[in-house]
C-alpha cells in the first residue's frame, strides 16, 4: 500500500472560465482530499467537463487558482494525474497493453507488466490485450481508458463519464475500482457522472448547476 500524500492533492480557488465571454464557471471552490471518492454529478452543459479540465491543467482558468499536490500545474503533471476522458485517450496504432504502458511511460515510469495484467482482469479485457482499439466496442475502450489511468498509480484521477457507455454491472465494477484506487493508495478520485446506480460508493456527492459548484 502506498502511503498517502501529506497535502492536499487538489484545490480551486475562485475559478472562473469563460468561453466566448460566456462564463461557464462561476467562482469554484473545491478541495479534494486524500482517500476519497467524490462524485460530481450534473446535467449535460453544467460545467462539469470544464471543470476537469481546469482541474487537471489541461485548461487554464479565466480567473482563479488551481494547486495540486501544493504546487500549480507544472509539465510534470502526467505524474500526477491521471484522465479519464470522455473522448477516450487511446493510441489507434497501439494494441490495448501497449497503451497502458505508453500512458505509464508519459508519467515518467517503467512498465510493470504484472500490474497491467492485473488491471486488464480487472476490467475484463485481458483476452484483448493483444487487440488495437478499433476491434474494441465502445464499452471495451471505455474499460480500456479506466485501466490505463489507474495503471499510472497517480496521486490525483479525474474521471468525465468513465460508466457512460457501460452496463449495470460492469459500471459498478469501474467504480468499485475507482474507489478502490482512492481508498487503498491514499489518492483522491473526483468522477463526473450521470450515473446515479453507484453513488453509495462515493465519500462525498458534489453536483453542478449552470457553472454553479453545490455541497
Amino acid at each position: 500500500m502506498r502511503t498517502s500524500v501529506q497535502t492536499e492533492p487538489l484545490t480551486l480557488r475562485r475559478v472562473h472560465h469563460a468561453y466566448n465571454n460566456v462564463e461557464v464557471l462561476h467562482g469554484i471552490d473545491l478541495t479534494l482530499n486524500n482517500n476519497e471518492l467524490v462524485a460530481l454529478l450534473g446535467p449535460s452543459g453544467s460545467g462539469k467537463t470544464t471543470l476537469l479540465a481546469i482541474a487537471g491543467g489541461l485548461l487554464r482558468p479565466t480567473s482563479g487558482e488551481v494547486s495540486i499536490l501544493g504546487a500549480p500545474p507544472a509539465r510534470d503533471i502526467a505524474r500526477k494525474v491521471a484522465y479519464i476522458l470522455q473522448a477516450g485517450s487511446l493510441i489507434p496504432y497501439l494494441t490495448v497493453a501497449e497503451n497502458l504502458h505508453a500512458r505509464r511511460i508519459v508519467a515518467g515510469l517503467k512498465p510493470d507488466r504484472a500490474r497491467a495484467a492485473e488491471l486488464l482482469e480487472a476490467v475484463d479485457l485481458a483476452p484483448k490485450a493483444d487487440r488495437h482499439p478499433d476491434k474494441l466496442s465502445g464499452g471495451e475502450r471505455q474499460r480500456a481508458c479506466v485501466a490505463q489511468a489507474l495503471y499510472t498509480g497517480a496521486p490525483v484521477l479525474l474521471a468525465d463519464e468513465p460508466t457512460a457507455s457501460l452496463d449495470r454491472s460492469r459500471g459498478r465494477a469501474v467504480m468499485t475500482l475507482l474507489a478502490a484506487h482512492a481508498h487503498d493508495t491514499g489518492a483522491a478520485v473526483l468522477v463526473a457522472t450521470h450515473d446515479e446506480r453507484s453513488l453509495d460508493l462515493a465519500d462525498q456527492t458534489l453536483s453542478m448547476e449552470d457553472g454553479v459548484l453545490h455541497g
